[in-house]
């Protein structure tokens, strides 16, 4: 899958490019800490060959974003753990400089056609309280808020995590 938007492309990322999958997400987990739902010092510890793993997984899909052929931010989409009608998107990222330019409009498109394409009936989505640009970005693709949850965060600090869904 491609898509573009400007000088920038969304390709899924494929196994064999693992290691610029491994260093813009250990780049997201320094840059953005509070954010995600790991953290570097977990990652930072992952094999080459889990790296490469997740990459090839049938299950999920990990696209990087791309600016003038170089890695600028990604994103990912996974089937729901014990419910494959669902899908759910995760771990999005953009380096700040390329911020603001719309670009998590290539982000949800590619994500909702991918869970599409897996015949999924609903796509999930969650963020940290206080994370406006997710909010913003979920909500101008239709995203209903469902309900908070009182999460450890792997930075250590309590805060909700405030979940959404979209029937597709």
């Amino acid at each position: 899958m491609k898509n573009n938007i400007g000088q920038y492309d969304l390709i899924r990322l494929s196994a064999d490019q693992w290691q610029a999958y491994k260093d813009i997400r250990l780049e997201a987990l320094q840059a953005e800490p509070g954010k995600f739902g790991s953290n570097y010092a977990k990652e930072s510890n992952y094999s080459d060959q889990e790296w490469s793993t997740l990459l090839e997984n049938d299950n999920r899909a990990i696209f990087g974003l791309y600016h003038q052929s170089n890695l600028v931010g990604l994103t990912g989409v996974a089937l729901f753990y014990g419910d494959h009608s669902k899908a759910l998107l995760f771990s999005s990222y953009i380096k700040s400089e390329h911020r603001g330019k719309g670009l998590s409009t290539l982000f949800y498109e590619e994500r909702m056609a991918w869970a599409r394409q897996k015949n999924c009936r609903s796509i999930l989505v969650s963020h940290r309280a206080g994370n406006e640009a997710s909010k913003a970005a979920n909500q101008r693709f239709g995203f209903v808020y469902t309900h908070s949850e009182k999460v450890t965060w792997p930075d250590g600090s309590t805060d909700d995590e405030l979940m959404y869904s979209l029937d597709i």
